[in-house]
């Protein structure tokens, strides 16, 4: 362990920040369309709250339909809820994992706000469990400051203990096994609903990153993997007295039509991604944007004052409707590109105060950028 890292690095308890997203506030305000899904997630909500068992949904659509977008409106969803505690995962730009399952689960413990937990001392897991991971998570809530951050980071897989630091937490084992890492989650899973919260929702992006940091036979590991956690605490004792699990997992629709043909395979020879698959509750499939909804996201997207970081009432520059019919043959109804070519020629457009954007200025700016249809 590199001691000098563990002593000057900053110490905090909450999660680890959304760096890989910009700007997600004004993106969620980019909204439109997606209300059959939105509408389906907001039920799977409602249920999972209601429910002792875990949900596990697809949100399933090719590059720039709204994937991302539509887990942080899930979680931003889930936020009215205050049963809910929504953690996001982004996987994309991950190294090559050691451990792939164990990686995985402590990206969650990296993604979570201890304190938003708020869990009385006396509460019987810290008096009544045998497991020593009561000891680990009772000195991140309650220890001094330096015993704290050595629990918080040795849970991250931020730091390896020695034996006077395994010592100093009341544990033996460090967390280089699977069954070990699950252990951890199954006892956060107990803290979250000592804590009042019924449910953790996982929106997990990017998922399919992570086959591409493993060989091939490897890559049932994360299948497995989801089915593990899917059935965390279903053969647990008292079982009502953990939190469930909500997952919504992102996909393109190439890596859906993968997962099928796996399927298809795998129901003669066995594996992990049948029992999966039956475990699946719902699907939420991202088309392109109509062209009448594509134009409301066009007059979305000309009203963003950038500068005051705001939408305003209407378009900063007017535009006309073949300057909708030209971006939208340009963009085929992909809202990601969409937003971008607006962004694009909006700059343009108020550089050059131009007073009306039409399909031929549109044309000449992304021409200039490379950008044509």
């Amino acid at each position: 362990m590199d001691k000098k890292f563990f002593m000057e690095k900053e110490y905090k308890l909450k999660a680890e920040p959304f760096q890989e997203i910009v700007a997600t506030e004004l993106l969620l305000e980019s909204w439109v369309d997606r209300e059959k899904q939105r509408n389906e997630w907001n039920d799977l909500i409602v249920k999972a709250i209601d429910s002792k068992s875990n949900f596990l949904s697809f949100v399933i659509g090719d590059y720039g339909m709204g994937k991302t977008m539509s887990l942080l409106k899930i979680i931003e969803d889930s936020k009215k809820h205050k049963e809910i505690f929504p953690i996001y995962l982004n996987f994309l730009g991950e190294q090559k994992q050691k451990n792939p399952g164990i990686d995985f689960i402590q990206k969650i413990f990296k993604s979570i706000d201890f304190e938003e937990l708020y869990i009385k001392k006396g509460n019987k897991f810290f008096t009544d469990s045998p497991s020593e991971t009561k000891s680990v998570y009772e000195k991140i809530l309650y220890g001094k400051d330096k015993i704290k951050k050595l629990a918080l980071y040795f849970l991250r897989g931020e730091v390896r203990p020695n034996q006077s630091q395994l010592r100093e937490l009341g544990i033996v084992r460090k967390i280089d096994d699977i069954e070990v890492a699950k252990e951890y989650l199954t006892d956060f899973l107990y803290l979250l609903k000592c804590s009042g919260f019924s449910t953790l929702l996982l929106a997990i992006d990017e998922f399919e990153y992570l086959f591409s940091l493993v060989s091939k036979a490897n890559q049932s590991i994360y299948l497995a993997l989801l089915r593990g956690l899917y059935d965390l605490t279903i053969q647990k004792p008292k079982a009502n007295s953990f939190a469930n699990i909500l997952f919504f997992i992102a996909v393109s629709d190439d890596g859906w039509n993968r997962m099928q043909v796996l399927e298809k395979k795998e129901v003669s020879i066995g594996g992990p991604i049948n029992p999966l698959m039956r475990r699946v509750k719902s699907k939420l499939t991202l088309k392109a944007l109509s062209k009448e909804n594509a134009e409301k996201l066009i007059e979305k997207r000309l009203s963003l004052n950038r500068i005051g970081g705001k939408f305003e009432n209407k378009p900063l520059i007017p535009f006309t409707n073949d300057f909708v019919d030209y971006v939208y043959k340009l963009t085929r109804g992909r809202p990601s590109d969409i937003i971008r070519r607006c962004d694009d020629v909006l700059d343009v457009g108020l550089e050059a105060k131009i007073k009306r954007l039409t399909g031929n200025f549109a044309k000449q700016v992304f021409e200039k950028r490379g950008f044509t249809y």
